[in-house]
């Protein structure tokens, strides 16, 4: 199979987040990503990229989000989101408790660990480097 490849670059502004769901849309389309997958990319890559632009580079900062897409193998969809902002290791957070009234807002990380099939979080030099693998058959259930 050949080695799917595919890039988005965004600014650190909320406005550039209404490019995500076109392209993942596009991704979709040319990989054969179902569609319940393709609904938990959406969910995962909008948490994660608007707190990197509200959390990570704050108010009139300047920066960039790049988002890569891979995908090596069938059914197994990889994203890689990099970014300049402060360092924020996601994967770094207490779970939920599900038994407690849950607040609004702080779902971004539950939603990661709940659809992702797998994670890993490194500090670049310049800042955040998040991978999210995707897998076709875990999504649809």
């Amino acid at each position: 199979m050949d080695h799917a490849e595919d890039r988005l670059l965004l600014r650190s502004q909320l406005s550039d987040m209404a490019q995500l769901p076109c392209w993942i849309g596009s991704l979709a389309s040319r990989h054969g990503i179902p569609k319940s997958t393709e609904f938990a990319i959406n969910l995962c890559l909008e948490e994660a990229v608007s707190n990197i632009i509200l959390h990570g580079y704050g108010d009139g900062v300047e920066g960039s989000v790049i988002v890569r897409f891979t995908m090596q193998q069938p059914d197994l969809f990889t994203f890689v989101i990099e970014d300049d902002a402060r360092r924020f290791d996601p994967l770094d957070r207490p779970l939920l408790d599900s038994g407690r009234t849950v607040r609004v807002g702080g779902q971004g990380i539950h939603f990661l660990r709940e659809f992702a099939e797998d994670l890993k979080y490194e500090v670049t030099a310049t800042g955040n480097r998040l991978r999210i693998v995707f897998s076709a058959a875990n999504s649809a259930t």
